[in-house]
């Protein structure tokens, strides 16, 4: 008898705003070139609330295919091989390893990866636990399950032995911290962001805190967390933050920031508030030829007025959007978790863990100003 025939397996499935269904999906038949991984944690992402919330429609306009196992920011065990399977960096894999799989897969084939575009410009893309549906065969492509099919071409990445499983859920998120790797590049004399410069986080949730951790392994001066929540900004304290603001109101917001850097305005500001708002307060806090690098508001929710004059031109803003994680950055990733494992309290990031079948109370306290990283475990 194959491995798994004859048996069922759990996964959590979004079949309408709002409504997450615990259901039994047949094990799967592994075709070539394919691997099954046994999932050991899978985190709730923003971009899932979003999804949950009933906001279909993301990058590049694809609609999310109803019904989906959600579930991108992933770790486990691989289980099953059909022929060779190789990681990111060309090494072979085992059943056994432990790997981080990046959520997309691209053609190869279109224009945007003929010339050598992101991962995730991909005009086809595949993203597990966002846009492969569970509408048929073979059904498991998403974290909140018991176990993730695996197609050709995937990008998986190793993950430590000696590191807790948990932090792998870190890795997904951690790669989209690039952003700040490509603003180091591209600084000028008087352009962000160089060693010293003040930066300030909008939004510091898990997304939030991460660009907070690297912004401060590389440099920055002046490090201030914003966010209503007095739980997250004093989490936030404890990797690095030099000032909080604890607010969602523009006015209070931007005179906090005056007088933190003496009516100068902020180097550099990363919003990763997901609140569409928040790209408009983020243009006001900025000084003259400062950045903006747009991170949270991955789903087209809603519009909002801006001054094109007053808030980008006659400022000489710079704005950075950023599309999703870079492939690059997850060994890279790994390798500064691995570095300052004993330096900073990664424990305290993973607030909530939660069994899959319990994923409507985790995604109530995900959405609270009361928790950071929630995770789902089969």
């Amino acid at each position: 008898m194959k491995k798994g025939a004859n048996r069922n397996v759990r996964a959590v499935t979004l079949e309408a705003k709002g409504v997450l269904t615990l259901k039994d999906y047949p094990y799967p038949e592994l075709k070539k070139g394919c691997a099954i991984i046994k999932m050991e944690y899978s985190g709730i992402c923003g971009t899932d609330k979003h999804s949950f919330n009933g906001f279909f429609e993301q990058k590049g306009g694809r609609p999310i295919p109803l019904p989906v196992i959600q579930g991108h920011e992933n770790v486990g065990i691989i289980e099953e091989i059909n022929g060779v399977l190789l990681d990111h960096d060309g090494n072979k894999l085992k059943v056994g390893d432990r790997v981080v799989p990046a959520p997309n897969i691209s053609c190869g084939k279109c224009y945007a990866c003929r010339n050598n575009r992101p991962y995730y410009f991909c005009e086809c893309k595949l993203d597990y636990g966002n846009n492969i549906g569970a509408g048929e065969p073979p059904f498991i492509f998403g974290g909140w399950s018991e176990y993730l099919y695996i197609l050709p071409g995937s990008h998986l990445f190793k993950f430590p032995e000696n590191i807790d499983p948990r932090f792998g859920v870190y890795i997904e998120p951690m790669s989209v911290t690039a952003c700040l790797d490509k603003a180091r590049q591209w600084s000028s004399e008087w352009e962000p962001f160089r060693s010293g410069d003040t930066v300030a986080i909008l939004g510091t949730g898990p997304i939030g805190l991460f660009h907070l951790i690297k912004a401060n392994l590389m440099g920055a001066g002046k490090l201030i967390s914003i966010d209503p929540s007095i739980y997250r900004t004093s989490l936030a304290k404890e990797f690095g933050a030099t000032y909080v603001i604890n607010s969602d109101q523009r006015d209070e917001i931007v005179d906090n920031i005056k007088n933190i850097t003496d009516n100068v305005g902020v180097d550099l500001v990363i919003d990763c508030s997901g609140d569409a708002k928040c790209f408009g307060i983020a243009l006001d806090l900025i000084r003259e030829g400062g950045m903006v690098i747009e991170v949270g508001v991955f789903s087209n929710s809603y519009e909002i007025n801006l001054n094109p004059h007053k808030q980008i031109l006659e400022n000489s803003a710079r704005i950075m959007g950023v599309g999703g994680d870079e492939i690059s950055q997850y060994y890279p990733s790994i390798t500064l978790l691995e570095k300052t494992i004993d330096q900073l309290p990664w424990d305290k990031i993973i607030t909530h863990e939660y069994k899959i079948e319990n994923v409507h109370e985790a995604m109530e306290v995900a959405m609270s100003e009361n928790s950071m990283k929630v995770i789902l475990s089969p």
